[in-house]
C-alpha cells in the first residue's frame, strides 16, 4: 500500500471512529442525520455521529427517579425505554434526611448509598440545592416547585426554537465542514486511483496538478470551520447565560482535523437542556417513532412495574409522581392534538385464539385472565 492510500485510510478510519461513542449506560439520543427538522431516536449504550458535517443530536434520558413533596425515590416512574431500568435496591429519602450528595464515577450517592445514574435533570448540585428548598416549605409549596421543575423537562417547543437557533448559528460553519468533506473525498478518489477511469487520464493529470492548491484549500477551511465554531459557540453561551459553561472541544478538534468534521454536532451536544424523552420526541422524532415513546411513557404511568419491598415512603412518592407526570403529560398533548385513547388502543387480535393481551408491552396470551410475565394484569381483546 503506498503511502498516500494509507494516509487516506488512517483519515476516514479516524474519522469514523470519531463519531462514535460509548457510554456507561443505556440513554436515548435524537440524530438528525442530514441536518432537517426531524431527528431519529435510538436508546443504547453507544451512539454514532452521522458522517455529514450538517448533523445535529438531542441527548436525552429517562428519568431515573421520582420526586414528591414527602421526598425522593430511585425507582422511575413515565419510562420511555423498553424495557425500563430499574435499580438493584429501592430507596427513597425524607427532603429532609438528604444531607449528602455526591457524583462519582457516572452516579448520584445520597447520604453515602449508591442512588441512581446522574443525568442532567437532577446532578449532585441540582439535588441538593432542591433539598434544601423543600426542607422549609409547606407541602402545597412543595408541590408547586417539583411542578415547575417537572414542566422544564417538558417543553417540544423550546426544543424545537432551540435546534432553529443551532441550525441558524452553525449554518456556515457546516458549509465549510461540507466543502471540506467533499474536498477530501474527491483527493481520497484520486490517491485510490479512481479518477482516471471516472474522468479521463487527461482530466486526472490536471487535477492531479492542483493538488497542492486543494491541500492549501483544505487548510483554510478547517481554520476557517474551527474559527467560525468557536464564534458560534460564543453566541450560543450568550443567548443562554443561565447555562452551566461545557469544557470546550475546539482546541482539541483544531489540531485533530477528522474530529473537526463534526463542529455541528459538537457545539449541539450541550446546547439542548435536560428534558424528558417524550418531550424530545414530540419535538423531533417522526410520527410512528414519537406515537411509539409515548405509548410506552403513557403504559409505564398506567400500568407499572410494581418495586419490590416498597415501603410507604416510596409507595407516596411513586404515586404521587406519576399523578402529576400523567397530568402534565396530558396537558402537553392535548395541545399537540394527540389522543392517548387512539394510543392506547388494543391491539388487533394476531390470531383467532388470542384472548388477552398485555396493555404494557403488546403481547397477546391465548389464556382469558392472568398477568404477563412481568406481573401486569391482562386485558380482554375486542
Amino acid at each position: 500500500m503506498s503511502d498516500p492510500t494509507l494516509l487516506a485510510v488512517v483519515f476516514w478510519a479516524f474519522f469514523l471512529l470519531d463519531g462514535a461513542q460509548i457510554g456507561r449506560r443505556t440513554r436515548f439520543s435524537f440524530m438528525s442525520w442530514f441536518g432537517g427538522r426531524r431527528a431519529r431516536p435510538a436508546h443504547r449504550r453507544w451512539q454514532l455521529y452521522s458522517p455529514w458535517p450538517g448533523s445535529w443530536r438531542a441527548p436525552a434520558d429517562d428519568l431515573p427517579f421520582s420526586f414528591a413533596p414527602a421526598g425522593l425515590c430511585n425507582w422511575p416512574a413515565g419510562s420511555a425505554a423498553r424495557p425500563a431500568t430499574t435499580p438493584d435496591t429501592l430507596q427513597a429519602w425524607r427532603w429532609e434526611e438528604i444531607t449528602e450528595v455526591q457524583e462519582r464515577a457516572g452516579r448520584l450517592l445520597i447520604n453515602g448509598r449508591d442512588f441512581c445514574p446522574a443525568t442532567p435533570h437532577l446532578s449532585a448540585d441540582r439535588v441538593r440545592a432542591l433539598a434544601a428548598a423543600c426542607g422549609p416549605l409547606s407541602p402545597d409549596a412543595r408541590a408547586r416547585l417539583l411542578r415547575t421543575r417537572l414542566r422544564l423537562w417538558l417543553r417540544p417547543a423550546h426544543l424545537r426554537r432551540r435546534a432553529l437557533v443551532l441550525r441558524a448559528r452553525t449554518q456556515t460553519l457546516a458549509t465549510a465542514n461540507a466543502l471540506a468533506l467533499l474536498v477530501l473525498a474527491a483527493i481520497t478518489t484520486g490517491w485510490l486511483g479512481f479518477l482516471p477511469e471516472l474522468i479521463g487520464t487527461g482530466s486526472a493529470a490536471r487535477l492531479a496538478s492542483a493538488l497542492p492548491l486543494a491541500v492549501a484549500y483544505l487548510i483554510c477551511l478547517h481554520v476557517g470551520a474551527v474559527a467560525l465554531a468557536w464564534r458560534a459557540r460564543a453566541r450560543l453561551q450568550r443567548l443562554d447565560p443561565h447555562h452551566p459553561p461545557s469544557k470546550n472541544p475546539l482546541p482539541g478538534v483544531f489540531f485533530f482535523p477528522p474530529g473537526a468534521l463534526h463542529l455541528r454536532a459538537l457545539l449541539g451536544e450541550n446546547w439542548f437542556p435536560a428534558s424528558h424523552p417524550l418531550a424530545t420526541a414530540l419535538a423531533f422524532a417522526p410520527p410512528a417513532m414519537r406515537d411509539e415513546i409515548v405509548f410506552n411513557v403513557l403504559a409505564d404511568l398506567r400500568w407499572p412495574l410494581a418495586p419490590p419491598g416498597a415501603g410507604p415512603l416510596a409507595a407516596e412518592i411513586l404515586g404521587n409522581f406519576r399523578t402529576e407526570l400523567e397530568q402534565e403529560i396530558g396537558l402537553l398533548l392535548r395541545r399537540t392534538r394527540l389522543d392517548p385513547a387512539r394510543l392506547l388502543a388494543p391491539p388487533v387480535p394476531d390470531g383467532p385464539q388470542s384472548r388477552t393481551y398485555c396493555p404494557r408491552c403488546g403481547a397477546q396470551f391465548v389464556t382469558e385472565k392472568g398477568t404477563c410475565p412481568r406481573g401486569v394484569p391482562l386485558r380482554p381483546l375486542p
